[in-house]
């Protein structure tokens, strides 16, 4: 589950940078310094391992707090799904994890930091995550702000020192270390440069593959390019689980109490009080509440049985009793009535309601968890399924699964997903949650990774082998063309003998769309890196095979590159490191005993 961020070098200081902020959030820059992250609400314990070291659980707690409230800003209009919970909770132990890694590497490398490499850091060099907590009211940095701070005695920087010297600068010198030998070169360089700034226009030719039909493949066909390309059709590891779900289903004593509350708003309408568009603006929970409720007009098909019949026998302007339908009790109100000229009959009404929807209450709750628990606590691995079905419970199967993704059968189960990786065959979890139920799993066999069974790849693997036999088509046809091209003909004269597109592109950049050849593909930067009137005899993109002449592209300015040149070596050095670092890291944690207790302290036999 340890992950590593690949996009760039600058993603290293991800892990010093949540934990700078988060002291600065918890701490601050005043006299009273920091303390000891959630020290104050638990108890001191162990929760893993990495070679030896202890991962401590007041640390993994204070991580997994902050990366919940990362979370939360990240998504401040809704709630956080179970599923973000647990992600949240993993992060914090790859985050912990790595940090134990570094910190073992930088003692192995006997890295040090003095005071004026602290001080030079904080005077010239201060963490972007540092500078964050001075803006403008623009929300630009500011450093007048942060100097000033900075030079203030009345502010103790005790905390940033410390932090600087004791991971920031160990972390940063160990990776320079680690990245020393990054070099890129200067056609790599101009390479970017006309990724950035490359335009061009050009003529081309083509064999879409969407024009091309080839024979059906048989079976011993498919089997022979399966084996042949076995690496194209891995899977990674794989759990499987049973299950055994318990929904958190309102009860009838939530249900009363909802009938209860709602006749307490009928009152309040009846009396004069408020008026019913009032209450079902203020109190619906329906998306008619802004409209105060109101339905429109319907006839007797458009609404549940309950509620059509309890609306059709209403007088106009009544309000009726609650009305119980599943989406929970509604109040209505007919305000017009459209009956049938020859039988009175009413056909259509004009009505507007109230509703209430019904959860589970908190007691109801506590009673269904209850119930998962004791199922948890009292199955075996032999009985898991059986007494599940003599119980009445909700249970199955579940489809094996891979790293990262929810339990089939199970929405929002992430946090069973890890358990069910981490745990041993017939181990029976404790009570997991999410919005609609909390389940109880019993841990299958894994499936170790390699590649898919053919009958369930069968159709990648048939698109795979038709893709290859149209390119060996669509090469058939172009070669041919290219060689007359080549001799002098016109690409439009070819084009029509050979039944080839033909077509002259707009202006395009790297990053363009192409009609008929597609979005950023191989085409767009062989033409932008090409010569004016110089022929590319072949482009393979996935939409077919193209053969096309620049005929223009944006004059190289090279005073414009050599303004960027510097920025451009530097960014494709931090991806060129963040990549090297990556390799380190997957060693380091390859060579690493990681012990994880957070999970197999839960299964049990």
């Amino acid at each position: 589950m340890f992950k590593f961020l690949r996009s760039q070098a600058k993603v290293f200081y991800w892990v010093i940078a949540g934990s700078f902020v988060l002291f600065l959030a918890l701490g601050g820059l005043t006299s009273r310094g920091c303390q000891a992250p959630g020290s104050h609400n638990y108890q001191p314990g162990v929760i893993g391992k990495v070679n030896g070291a202890k991962i401590m659980a007041t640390d993994y707690d204070y991580t997994v707090r902050n990366q919940i409230a990362y979370l939360q800003r990240q998504n401040a209009d809704r709630e956080l799904t179970a599923d973000q919970y647990a992600i949240a909770r993993e992060r914090a132990w790859d985050t912990l994890v790595q940090n134990a890694l570094l910190d073992q590497a930088i003692r192995k490398n006997k890295i040090k930091v003095s005071d004026q490499e602290v001080l030079d850091v904080l005077e010239n060099n201060p963490p972007q995550e540092l500078l964050a907590n001075f803006r403008d009211e623009n929300g630009q940095v500011d450093m007048a702000q942060y100097y000033a701070a900075l030079q203030n005695p009345e502010n103790d920087w005790t905390g940033p020192e410390n932090f600087i010297r004791n991971t920031f600068l160990p972390q940063k010198k160990l990776f320079d270390l680690v990245s020393a030998d990054v070099t890129v070169s200067e056609d790599e360089v101009r390479q970017e440069y006309l990724r950035q700034t490359g335009r061009a226009v050009a003529e081309y030719l083509g064999a879409p593959f969407a024009n091309l039909e080839v024979p059906e493949a048989t079976d011993e066909e498919l089997s022979a390019w399966y084996d042949a390309h076995l690496e194209d059709y891995q899977a990674s590891e794989k759990a499987t689980c049973s299950f055994a779900r318990f929904p958190k289903a309102a009860s009838e004593a939530d249900f009363d109490d909802v009938r209860s509350y709602i006749l307490e708003i009928r009152a309040k309408i009846t009396s004069g009080e408020m008026t019913f568009a009032d209450a079902a603006t203020e109190y619906s929970e329906d998306s008619t509440a802004d409209s105060g409720g109101d339905l429109g007009t319907f006839d007797r098909k458009r609404m549940v049985a309950p509620f059509t019949e309890a609306a059709f026998s209403l007088p106009v302007d009544q309000i009726s009793e609650p009305v119980r339908t599943r989406f929970g009790y509604h109040l209505i109100q007919v305000l017009e009535q459209v009956k049938n000229d020859e039988t009175g009959e009413v056909e259509q009404i004009h009505a507007r309601h109230l509703l209430l929807k019904v959860s589970p209450g908190p007691a109801t709750l506590d009673t269904v968890h209850e119930m998962a628990k004791d199922f948890a606590d009292s199955v075996t691995a032999a009985d898991f399924l059986s007494r599940a079905e003599a119980d009445s419970i909700e249970s199955g199967v579940c489809q094996p699964f891979s790293p990262e993704r929810d339990i089939p059968g199970l929405p929002l189960s992430l946090e069973g997903a890890y358990w069910a990786f981490a745990a041993e065959n017939g181990a029976i979890s404790p009570v997991f949650e999410n919005k609609d139920f909390y389940y109880v799993l019993m841990a299958g066999k894994k499936i170790p990774a390699g590649p898919e069974p053919l009958d369930k790849v069968r159709g990648r693997v048939l698109a795979d082998l038709g893709t290859s036999r149209k390119a060996d088509l669509a090469r058939g046809k172009l070669n041919p063309a290219v060689g007359e091209v080549q001799m002098g003909t016109s690409m439009a004269e070819v084009a029509a003998k050979y039944e080839l597109l033909h077509a002259v592109t707009d202006t395009f950049g790297v990053n363009a769309n192409i009609n008929d050849v597609g979005y950023g593909t191989d085409f767009n930067l062989k033409v932008i890196s090409g010569a004016v009137g110089q022929l590319i005899p072949e482009i393979e993109t996935q939409r077919g095979l193209f053969a096309a002449v620049p005929l223009w592209i944006v004059p190289f300015d090279d005073a414009v590159y050599q303004q960027r040149k510097d920025g451009i070596m530097a960014y494709l050095r931090s991806q060129a490191q963040g990549e090297v670092l990556q390799e380190w890291m997957d060693e380091q944690q390859a060579a690493a005993e990681i012990e994880d207790y957070r999970y197999a302290s839960m299964a049990r036999r």
